[in-house]
């Protein structure tokens, strides 16, 4: 098990909105069954996740954002910071704002992605035996008919992607997925 870092745990928590509850999952088994556990340990009616590996960008006014009409919502715009800013991931930030601004393709992507809790049980959450849950989710949010939209959000990535290759070190596919222990899920407030 990776424990979590104080300095990133720190870090994140400054980007939240004061008041929010702050859960850190560090069960193993992949992204998509440690986010399915932390909602299985939320209080709260909207989740939003936040990888360990962006910097936000933003003034939060989720008052004003939770009377938009989404039932999910993705950040605006992602860009590499300036130690990963290499052509691939530039190339990949470029394809996702274009997706995301021209095509109006909502992709749940866990960078920043927020969600209401009836959306989320409606789809029975991340799939954890496929490669690419974020699309997987996403798809299964238009087959719902549930509205995306996108939030004033900008993720600044601050590691290398490898979300669109098969063997995506993240990915919860073919890995054991583990109930969670007492000191594998923290939970905190803003």
């Amino acid at each position: 098990m990776r424990r979590p870092d104080p300095a990133e745990i720190r870090r994140i928590k400054a980007m939240l909105p004061s008041g929010a509850e702050f859960i850190v999952v560090s069960t193993p088994g992949g992204a998509a069954h440690a986010r399915n556990i932390g909602v299985a340990a939320a209080s709260g009616d909207v989740f939003v996740f936040v990888d360990d590996d962006v910097q936000l960008v933003t003034k939060w006014d989720w008052d004003e954002w939770l009377t938009w009409d989404w039932d999910f919502a993705i950040a605006e715009l992602y860009w590499p910071a300036p130690v990963v800013n290499r052509f691939m991931m530039r190339a990949e930030s470029t394809m996702l704002d274009v997706l995301i601004a021209v095509f109006r393709y909502k992709l749940f992507m866990s960078g920043f992605a927020a969600v209401r809790r009836q959306a989320f049980e409606a789809v029975g959450g991340y799939n954890d035996s496929v490669v690419f849950e974020e699309h997987v989710i996403t798809m299964d949010f238009y087959r719902h008919h549930f509205r995306g939209a996108r939030l004033p959000v900008h993720v600044k990535m601050l590691r290398r992607w490898h979300g669109w290759s098969p063997r995506n070190d993240t990915t919860s596919r073919g890995k054991v997925h583990p109930p969670p222990k007492p000191e594998e899920v923290l939970i905190l407030r803003t």
